[in-house]
């Protein structure tokens, strides 16, 4: 009787110590609010947003605070402002994004030494003008001033023959620029036609070759789409821009002059035409009004080279290697003007959430901040002359030179 007594206190005394050993664990939710944060400070935002702000309703709560984000930006971009721009008041989800496409930017470009870096040769005999990625940047599309257009499919690294090519012939001059719009690619060129292009994700060739526009008068410069009102933009050298419908039998839906120089580029959303010319001059046109809402001088020096949208925002690269930014939700005035390290003419630009990326006539690359003021990342060297043209999508980046395009991406699936 007595041994049964001590079994049953004993195994009574193990059972508090069990209690006792589990109410001395603390869980991430028990933690106070500051030291929670400082745990978090170790993991990027991605992970928070994606994971640990899933996990329950008290993290999420605890990480739906903007401050939160603001200061980690700011410790990415110490004496910076964050966006250059008033970001949108009904974007409640704008600096978690941010945050994630301003860490994941600023790891990618500051490791460059884990980019693959390779050239797409043997294709071009001239200098390739347009440069297009497409298929979450697993494709790549060259047109050049040889009159060819190319699909280069970017095979994954284990492959030994990383690039499958196919080539097609359908312009008779120089391929000037090139867009994408619901699976088909629209090339415009020197021989004053716009052509589109069918591309089979099976085989990867260019088939169904569509003349679809013809400017009677001069030579096309420049070419951008807008997939939600399924139109086209192309600028000429004679000055005017044309507004195309690809799914009517007379595509032709409006034409305009809105220059005194040839038209150089023009980009394109829902709401505007922006066209950028020699005559030192961008002019927005308002598409639902059908007329110019303003033309505006960016410089006395220099004239516009390359441009990017992003939410309401135009990104304009100059001959004089400068960034101007222009604002087309409010005063459609040019807002901000940086001077970059280029030494020659900005060719290319391309803007992301977390990156200004621009290319120039002096062979070189380089990533920036989208900041003010911008603050650089890296810079890469091209090894095919003068960049004429550039694109950048799903963390690839392709420029274009003189017979090649070259290639940066990920060698692997890199993790902050």
């Amino acid at each position: 009787m007595s041994k049964a007594i001590d079994d049953q206190e004993n195994d009574i005394s193990s059972e508090d110590n069990s209690q006792d050993e589990l109410s001395d664990k603390i869980s991430l939710q028990d933690l106070p609010v500051e030291l929670f944060l400082h745990i978090c400070s170790f993991l990027d935002a991605s992970t928070l947003v994606h994971r640990l702000g899933l996990t329950c309703k008290q993290f999420c709560n605890i990480l739906h605070d903007d401050s939160i984000w603001k200061t980690r930006i700011s410790r990415v971009w110490p004496n910076s402002r964050f966006p250059i721009l008033p970001p949108d008041e009904n974007d409640k989800l704008f600096w978690k994004s941010s945050c994630i496409a301003v860490e994941r930017q600023s790891f990618l470009w500051k490791n460059v030494e884990a980019y693959e870096n390779f050239s797409l040769e043997d294709g071009h005999y001239g200098t390739v003008d347009g440069v297009l990625l497409i298929d979450n940047g697993r494709t790549c599309i060259s047109g050049g001033r040889d009159r060819s257009l190319i699909c280069w499919r970017l095979k994954s690294a284990e492959h030994e023959e990383k690039i499958q090519m196919n080539q097609s012939f359908g312009h008779d001059g120089w391929i000037r620029d090139l867009t994408l719009m619901h699976n088909k690619i629209y090339s415009c060129s020197w021989d004053q036609r716009v052509i589109e292009w069918d591309v089979s994700n099976i085989d990867i060739n260019l088939v169904n070759r569509i003349p679809l526009f013809r400017d009677k008068t001069s030579a096309l410069l420049c070419i951008a789409s807008n997939s939600e009102l399924n139109l086209l933009a192309t600028g000429s050298w004679n000055k005017t821009i044309s507004v195309l419908d690809p799914r009517l039998q007379e595509p032709l839906v409006n034409q305009y002059q809105a220059h005194k120089g040839p038209v150089l580029k023009v980009k394109m959303d829902s709401q505007y035409i922006v066209s950028a010319s020699e005559d030192k001059h961008v002019s927005i046109w308002d598409q639902r009004a059908g007329q110019i809402l303003k033309t505006i001088r960016i410089s006395k020096d220099s004239f516009p080279m390359s441009m990017d949208m992003l939410k309401g925002t135009v990104y304009i690269g100059d001959s004089a290697a400068n960034i101007h930014i222009l604002d087309i939700n409010k005063e459609f005035n040019i807002i901000r003007t940086y001077k970059t390290e280029h030494t020659n003419k900005i060719s290319g630009i391309r803007v992301t959430p977390g990156s200004i990326i621009t290319s120039s006539a002096d062979s070189t690359v380089r990533i920036s901040s989208p900041t003010d003021p911008p603050r650089q990342f890296t810079i890469l060297q091209c090894r095919h002359g003068d960049i004429a043209g550039m694109d950048y999508m799903n963390e690839v980046l392709a420029v274009c030179g003189e017979g090649a395009v070259q290639i940066w991406r990920p060698k692997t699936e890199l993790v902050c």
